[in-house]
């Protein structure tokens, strides 16, 4: 059983811990592991509770994901290797390995892969609502 901060049943109520165990990603393994498509993004739900959804994904070399924008959640995005660009409140702005991007929902972003392959993550908080939360532009 997982160690959690408190007796069970003692504070009902008052910690939300669902899912009730937490995880470790080895993101060498998560992206070795995958078949990319020859273009696109290819993405992978690796953590998805009430609160927030981690998504592990590639931009192909070549890709523009599309400019959009989110009503009810902001979004994180932490690249985690190769370059590319983001849109950053009108600009494009060039991105690296550890370079994160904080994204409060209704701000207009995009994600584009230029001459490599962009591994990124995206942390959503809230959790995506059902369906989607993209409004594409």
């Amino acid at each position: 059983m997982p160690l959690t901060a408190y007796e069970p049943g003692t504070l009902k109520g008052l910690i939300d811990s669902t899912p009730a165990e937490s995880i470790l990603l080895h993101l060498r393994d998560e992206y070795a592991k995958r078949t990319l498509p020859e273009k696109g993004v290819d993405s992978v739900v690796a953590y998805d509770c009430p609160r927030t959804q981690l998504m592990v994904r590639t931009a192909v070399k070549g890709t523009q994901v599309g400019t959009h924008f989110h009503t009810v959640c902001d979004e994180y995005v932490i690249v985690v290797g190769g370059k590319g660009e983001i849109l950053v409140n009108g600009e494009w702005k060039p991105v690296k390995m550890g370079d994160v991007h904080v994204c409060p929902r209704g701000i207009v972003h995009d994600t584009r892969a230029l001459e490599e392959n962009l591994q990124y993550l995206s942390i959503f908080t809230p959790h995506l609502p059902a369906g989607t939360d993209i409004n594409w532009l």
